[in-house]
């Protein structure tokens, strides 16, 4: 899609969804402004934001319902019912409270979200027009990343013997969402663009991307990105041997050359203290319990907590037991798996289980390119699911979401997106 073409289906755009394109472009610089909050509220623009999102969502959805029903809208619906649930025994232990009305927005995010994305994806044409918008708005973050790094650090802090950098934003996770999914997007374009763009300047403008993500991985030191941005690059030489062997051979040849000169140095330097602790475990030298800069010791804690409950509270969810329970159902977890448990009990979880089965079962309707989307956006999801709270952080599920309300459309649209 070029700018013009994109310009043509942003104007085309009904105003109930075309808000929503315009938060996607602005959200990096939005959430720049992070730290206001401590100054005031109302001087927050991430606080309007967050107040006014589900408002239009809401309202759109409730005023422009979908004709088409599928097996993902109820098992969404099911687990939206969970979630309201579990949020009105978080009411009734903590009612009227600011910080409830925070963890209410953020808890019912992916809920509000997938259904208002229903409506704003209708067609391969929309998907390809807000990944295009996604990367739009990435080029402000790279313009901050490479102030960071050729200027001056706007924010620094030691992690595990290591710098990263995270500029104005709240979390590093800001930079992190930006590198996986952008590089996602731009391997889905290379497929995409096969017949009106040509090898070189596909491969070109993918080097640069490559270049700049690499570059960003060593300056966030996250260790999760680490393993998504692998298995994005995996998965990319998989489909490109699947479709042109040739190049992807040579692709190989030159990840192995550049791996040989220069890798050994930089993850000696960059990875290997990330994953000190976790060889000393192998090693014998610590406890399990360290595994994971010692999550796994947080989650046979949370275990033992979650098994003592009352069983009615283990299937429907931690508030269910009217205790103070923001801690679990948020990104204290630091597992989404975890805290989807704490938050919706086994039911929820199982639900929300069932609905990567289905989105698998959506792949053999898709085209190679739109498949190795679908498959990179899973490994996004699941990966940075065992170690963070992917599903807490809107400009992800911004684009997650999309992708997986691409695949929840009609078996006919899916094949018109093959032509």
């Amino acid at each position: 899609m070029t700018f013009k073409e994109w310009k043509y289906w942003f104007k085309s755009q009904p105003w109930h969804l075309r808000w929503f394109t315009v938060l996607v472009l602005i959200r990096p610089i939005v959430d720049n402004f992070y730290y206001l909050k401590n100054i005031s509220p109302f001087l927050s623009p991430l606080y309007l934001v967050g107040i006014a999102t589900p408002i239009l969502c809401i309202y759109a959805i409730i005023s422009f319902r979908r004709r088409d029903r599928s097996v993902f809208d109820f098992l969404f619906g099911l687990w939206t019912l969970l979630i309201l649930f579990s949020l009105l025994f978080m009411f009734i232990n903590d009612p009227l409270s600011k910080t409830f009305l925070e963890y209410f927005l953020k808890l019912s995010m992916p809920a509000y979200l997938f259904f208002f994305l229903r409506l704003y994806i209708r067609s391969l044409k929309d998907l390809d027009g807000l990944l295009q918008t996604f990367v739009y708005s990435a080029l402000f973050v790279v313009g901050v990343f490479l102030f960071e790094l050729i200027v001056n650090p706007i924010k620094v802090l030691k992690t595990r013997d290591l710098e990263r950098i995270q500029g104005y934003y709240g979390d590093v996770m800001n930079y992190a969402i930006y590198l996986s999914q952008g590089f996602l997007i731009m391997c889905y374009f290379y497929f995409r663009k096969k017949n009106i763009q040509s090898l070189f300047i596909r491969t070109r403008t993918l080097v640069i991307v490559t270049i700049i993500c690499i570059a960003a991985l060593f300056k966030i030191s996250h260790t999760a990105s680490y393993g998504v941005f692998i298995a994005i690059l995996l998965l990319f030489i998989l489909f490109n041997l699947k479709t042109n062997r040739t190049a992807g051979f040579f692709l190989i040849i030159a990840i192995s050359i550049i791996g040989y000169f220069f890798g050994s140095e930089a993850i000696e330097k960059n990875v290997a203290p990330l994953l000190k602790t976790d060889v000393a475990v192998y090693e014998g030298k610590k406890s399990e319990e360290r595994l994971l800069h010692g999550r796994v010791g947080r989650w046979k804690e949370m275990w033992e907590q979650y098994s003592n409950f009352p069983v009615s509270s283990q299937f429907v969810g931690m508030p269910s037991t009217i205790q103070d329970s923001y801690a679990e159902v948020s990104t204290g977890a630091h597992n989404d798996f975890v805290r989807i448990l704490f938050f919706t009990g086994y039911v929820g979880l199982s639900v929300y289980l069932l609905t990567f089965v289905s989105f698998f079962n959506r792949l053999k309707f898709l085209s190679s390119d739109q498949h190795f989307l679908a498959l990179g956006t899973l490994a996004i999801l699941i990966m940075y699911s065992i170690s963070t709270c992917p599903t807490l952080y809107a400009p992800m599920l911004y684009i997650l979401y999309a992708v997986l309300c691409y695949l929840a459309l009609p078996v006919s649209v899916l094949s018109k997106g093959n032509d």
